[in-house]
């Protein structure tokens, strides 16, 4: 639920291509560290060094950013991160006003004008559009491609059509424009290699890891894509190799607990610019590792710092 719900929150980019965006990653690896250990200056320090190297962070980090200011007792701080959810990443205002983590900070006077000038802020972002056309042709697309998606018997007689029509011109529009993080979802639905969809895999994955070098897209783009053809392979070839990245992904299709050759595993991740495995069980309190897994807890700060 939580992969799908960021994924969600993904279709509220901009078109402006992003810049930075792994730099900004690592950032943010560091300031979800430090927020854990409630080291709050740290915290808010990494989450400002993220949205300076790449104003497109999600705005749910920007969200927590403005929490922790709070905490601080940085308001005119909180407030700018507020302001910025909405003119560079649109919020949705119900987002923003019971986002969890802010709920101490309702009453404020800060929270308060913002949610005012919601309206404002918002008219602010579709200014600032560098390609608002190409925008709302994306909008357009994933607004189909959703609707199909509501009635089943809709679904079995136009998903091929419409699929195939807006991966053409997802096509068109990257090519003129740019890649769109808001367009995962529309190549999501042609996920793997097949010879059906080799049309699409030849411009996008060359596209896209170009895109990748250039720090335009995040280095971790395919993980989802490759975890999926590894499921799909293991169930035409009745196998289960197990995970190659993550255990919590899109692409997980067999429903995987246990990863292929985990004594490299960490080694594959930061190919992909993931944190180490023990990362995740770090965050979240879980003290028993995977079998075969073997992590010195002393270096996670280090590997942070040099994913």
């Amino acid at each position: 639920m939580k992969k799908i719900t960021l994924l969600l929150i993904l279709l509220l980019f901009s078109l402006a291509p992003a810049q930075n965006v792994f730099k900004s990653q690592k950032q943010i690896y560091l300031a979800e560290y430090y927020t854990h250990l409630k080291n709050d200056k740290k915290a808010l320090d990494c989450y400002l060094k993220a949205i300076n190297f790449n104003s497109k962070t999600n705005s749910y980090d920007y969200l927590k950013a403005a929490s922790i200011a709070f905490k601080l007792k940085k308001n005119k701080t909180a407030k700018e991160l507020l302001t910025q959810s909405i003119t560079k990443q649109l919020a949705p205002f119900d987002f923003l006003k019971e986002f969890e983590n802010l709920q101490p900070y309702k009453d404020s006077k800060e929270m308060k004008e913002v949610l005012a000038q919601y309206d404002d802020l918002e008219n602010q972002y579709f200014r600032e559009l560098k390609h608002p056309k190409a925008y709302m042709e994306i909008q357009n697309l994933i607004a189909t491609d959703q609707l199909i998606r509501k009635e089943q018997n809709v679904f079995l007689e136009l998903t091929d059509k419409v699929d195939s029509e807006n991966i053409a011109a997802l096509i068109e529009l990257t090519k003129k424009f740019g890649w769109e993080d808001r367009a995962w979802m529309l190549l999501w639905h042609h996920r793997g290699y097949s010879d059906e969809q080799k049309f699409v895999w030849d411009f996008f994955k060359p596209y896209l890891e170009n895109e990748i070098k250039k720090d335009n897209v995040n280095k971790d783009f395919f993980v989802d894509f490759e975890e999926f053809e590894n499921s799909m392979n293991d169930i035409k070839n009745k196998t289960s190799s197990g995970s190659i990245y993550t255990l919590n992904t899109l692409g997980n299709m067999n429903n995987y607990i246990s990863f292929f050759d985990i004594k490299n595993l960490d080694k594959r991740r930061k190919s992909v610019g993931l944190p180490p495995l023990y990362f995740e069980y770090f965050l979240n309190n879980i003290s028993k590792l995977p079998e075969g897994y073997e992590y010195n807890p002393e270096n996670l700060l280090k590997d942070l710092e040099n994913l």
